[in-house]
């Protein structure tokens, strides 16, 4: 008893001091901020179409379907926005709400961490487990922002303690909870959700007969994720078929799965990954590195280096096979990489583990590898811009030229938002069906959008969108900027300062040019009403009452 209470007290401990790692400032850091690759400087816009969704979920009441700008969104399993909606229908709609889950997730995994080690090792080995992944900046990073790794990576390390707490299956309940993790991480993140599974059919297959978990058991946890994970699948298959085959299937599990090159790099999957865990936390994967050899010597007599390696191979073969490439991807994979350094690494055993807490303790607060990690506040670009131009409360549409908002634009009270590139699109973020639907429309389409309208819109019935929601031309995507002006006497546009000249010459007639904000400008229509007050846009991550 009294153990237990101890064991009790340290993770309660753990667990404030991950929160308070990890949480800090997080309430000052504005949507879509800082980067998801630290060193590809990609961003994080997918926290605001989430979070755009998340919020129109509690704004509308219909959960089943996302919907991100007046479409479908179909890329992705809810779970995460399902849960940032239930924290904001508690806690308030605003950014806090919506990231607690996923800052719940990134303590979960530390306390998990903590207790795997604890078991076995000493006090000191669990913390600097903990230290070990606090100071990596992936997870600390993504620990912060609403986006679906840090909850799948807390999915995975949950069903690995399972397995590494019950090796051969012999407790009736491993099985049931061992699948609904695997279908809550499938709820998550699509595919990557089943690293669980084949986790798990790795560890069978590599260990001897009597080691091994009972094939029934297994078939018993593949099919309680099945249960957990396949109602919203047939549903939406059922329902919206069309747009379900479309953009989940062909779009995201095909193309961006297996077949899309790397949007930011052409490196090799191993050498991308491999450059970004040395430069981003080489001590991690020093250490890592040095218990490598000790897992194999350990792999015939120690359940625990069986899965440690199961679970690093197969993690490091989807990295391979994956075809996109980003940082992020690694997040479930660090784990497996602390457990490994300091379980099975010469240079953490004994008194050494608290030498190398001190000195990790001593790296971390004086920078070290969190440096590229700002807890200050901060903002994309032209977010200050559009907070401005949303107090307005303009009546207009607004087109965003040259975008570089990462769809903040999406989560401010805005009541149309439109997107105009003037280069070509990225093709590994855009299908056939976006345009043929009309979501992605060119400059020439766009000014005669009125005369095609009635193809689009009969198009988007047949695909069971409600008539409500108006995604056409969404995305212009052409060089004739004038044109789009002149045929848009009615519509607002913020636009980069280099366009000026184009823009004001354009609009003479119809629009007024504002003055340089932060290296951008609105054009304004002339012709403009004001919003009902207490209107908002129901994808706002904010306060419900119009500041």
């Amino acid at each position: 008893m009294a153990r237990t209470h101890r064991m009790v007290g340290e993770l309660v401990a753990v667990g404030l001091l991950a929160a308070i790692a990890l949480g800090l400032g997080i309430n000052r850091a504005g949507m879509a901020s800082g980067y998801v690759d630290p060193l590809l400087h990609a961003g994080t816009q997918d926290e605001a179409v989430y979070g755009h969704a998340a919020a129109r979920m509690v704004r509308t009441g219909y959960w089943m379907t996302p919907v991100f700008l007046d479409r479908f969104m179909l890329n992705k399993p809810p779970l995460l926005m399902w849960l940032g909606a239930a924290s904001m229908r508690v806690a308030g709609i605003n950014p806090l709400a919506l990231r607690l889950p996923v800052l719940a997730a990134g303590v979960l995994c530390c306390l998990l961490i903590y207790w795997w080690l604890r078991r076995s090792l000493s006090m000191a080995a669990g913390m600097l487990g903990v230290l070990l992944l606090l100071g990596t900046p992936l997870f600390h990073s993504m620990a912060r922002k609403f986006m679906t790794d840090a909850l799948l990576t807390l999915f995975v390390v949950a069903a690995m303690f399972i397995l590494a707490s019950d090796p051969h299956w012999e407790r009736r309940s491993t099985a049931f909870i061992f699948g609904a993790l695997s279908g809550a991480a499938v709820m998550t993140k699509s595919a990557a959700g089943l690293l669980p599974l084949l986790i798990l059919v790795i560890y069978w297959a590599v260990g001897e007969p009597k080691q091994r978990p009972p094939a029934g058991k297994i078939l018993l946890a593949f099919a309680v994720a099945v249960l957990v994970a396949a109602p919203w699948h047939v549903y939406e298959f059922v329902v919206h078929r069309d747009w379900f085959i479309a953009e989940y299937v062909r779009f995201q599990l095909l193309g961006s799965g297996v077949t899309a090159p790397s949007r930011y790099t052409g490196d090799t999957n191993f050498w991308f990954y491999l450059r970004t865990l040395l430069r981003t936390d080489p001590i991690l994967l020093v250490l890592s590195v040095t218990g490598i050899p000790w897992v194999a010597m350990a792999w015939r007599k120690s359940n625990e280096a069986r899965l440690l390696a199961a679970w690093f191979l197969t993690s490091a073969l989807c990295l391979g096979v994956f075809g996109t490439r980003a940082a992020y991807y690694l997040l479930p994979l660090l784990p497996v990489l602390v457990l490994m350094s300091v379980g099975f690494s010469p240079l953490l055993r004994g008194r050494l583990a608290w030498v190398a807490c001190a000195v990790l303790a001593v790296v971390y607060l004086a920078g070290g590898p969190l440096r590229s990690v700002d807890y200050a506040a901060k903002s994309v670009p032209s977010a200050s811009a559009l907070d401005s131009y949303s107090r307005l409360r303009r009546a207009n549409e607004l087109l965003i030229v040259s975008p570089d908002d990462e769809f903040y634009a999406s989560v401010v009270d805005l009541p149309k938002v439109r997107y105009v590139y003037l280069t070509p699109l990225d093709a590994t973020k855009t299908s056939e069906f976006f345009y043929r639907l009309g979501m992605i429309l060119s400059s020439d389409e766009f000014c005669s959008l009125a005369s095609l309208l009635p193809v689009y819109e009969q198009r988007l019935q047949a695909w069971k969108l409600p008539e409500s929601l108006h995604p056409e031309g969404t995305l212009v995507s052409g060089p004739d900027l004038a044109e789009v002006i002149r045929c848009s006497p009615d519509r607002d546009f913020m636009l980069p300062e280099d366009q000026r000249a184009i823009a004001a010459n354009a609009g003479a007639a119809t629009h007024t040019a504002t003055p340089d904000q932060s290296g951008r400008f609105f054009l304004l229509s002339k012709t403009s009403s004001r919003r009902p007050e207490g209107s908002i846009a129901p994808g706002t991550v904010g306060p419900d009452q119009p500041r």
